[in-house]
């Protein structure tokens, strides 16, 4: 018999001091100051994994192994000393059961990721094995940067065989098999991120009813527009790669994105694409310097889209 749950677990990290100098490189920008010389300690939630189909407030409320795993979770990470929020607490304070009533599970995501300030979040899977030499739970551990999915790290973990139906205690066995080597490569991988900047992908794009090519001059510098926005991501990026450039469509495959803005205010992908927007719409074709061009932006995952109209 094999029972299978899946959980998120979101980190908020909070800077201390302590940490390496930033590295620089071609095509990179200094690190704001906010971000140097620091290290992170995550605060974390433990909640579930919605699964299409399933009656959320069913999950949450009625099934007690559920609530148990989720609860040795956070223990763990509690003895280490990172600081937790109580997931039950939160979803309170966000007024949310009429969500947890409907069948619109995205919806109770996107509230609580938006509520969290999470810079990471940990999927964790859980297998309750049942055998005759015993029984065993599974771990399965994976960590992803929140705002673009990359994968920092992963582990699975075995509680051993035991003639137990305990879930909670099997799986507090499963993960502190793993927990330590699971948070170091974490770790280094999060510290690339501050050092280099969160990963992501932007592409350029001219609608059918544009009447401009990336080729044609923009501003009083007459610059082709691929130029003009490559300049601008070369100023407002850690570093990048361009995939290819055509008269219809810019693909930058790769850009590391600063976390923080000079202010050391959370740079968000939204945030970033609403820059890269206002940016756009002060552009204008150098032989018609009173017509502005006009842009729409797309977020899917961790790219940006920008289409010029």
């Amino acid at each position: 018999m094999c029972k299978k749950i899946s959980l998120i677990i979101f980190l908020s990290f909070v800077a201390m001091a302590g940490f390496a100098q930033n590295k620089t490189d071609v095509k990179t920008n200094e690190t704001p100051s906010s971000e140097k010389n620091v290290i992170v300690r995550p605060t974390i939630m433990v909640f579930p994994f919605f699964k299409e189909g399933q009656n959320i407030r069913t999950l949450v409320e009625d099934d007690v192994n559920t609530r148990l795993v989720m609860a040795k979770v956070k223990e763990a990470f509690d003895k280490r000393g990172y600081s937790t929020i109580d997931f039950l607490s939160k979803v309170r304070n966000l007024a949310v059961n009429e969500v947890l009533n409907s069948e619109a599970q995205s919806d109770l995501k996107t509230q609580i990721i938006q509520s969290s300030g999470a810079d990471i979040c940990v999927e964790v899977e859980y297998s309750f094995l049942e055998s005759n030499s015993g029984n065993e739970v599974k771990l399965i551990l994976n960590s992803y940067e929140a705002s673009t999915s990359s994968t920092l790290s992963n582990k699975v973990g075995f509680s051993g065989k035991f003639y137990s139906q305990d879930i909670g205690k099997l799986a507090a066995r499963a993960n502190d098999s793993v927990i330590e080597d699971f948070l170091n490569v974490m770790q280094q991988k999060f510290t690339d991120i501050i050092e280099n900047g969160r990963y992501l992908s932007l592409e350029f794009n001219l609608a059918a009813s544009a009447d401009i090519k990336m080729s044609s001059e923009v501003t009083n510098e007459k610059l082709p527009l691929s130029d003009a926005l490559e300049l601008w991501v070369a100023e407002h990026t850690k570093n990048y790669h361009i995939q290819g450039v055509t008269d219809l469509k810019v693909l930058f495959d790769v850009i590391r994105v600063p976390r923080l803005d000079a202010s050391g205010k959370m740079l968000t992908t939204t945030r970033y694409s609403l820059d890269i927007f206002r940016f756009c719409n002060t552009l204008f074709p150098s032989e018609k310097p009173d017509k502005k061009l006009k842009v729409e932006r797309l977020i899917k995952g961790n790219t940006i889209f920008i289409t010029f109209k």
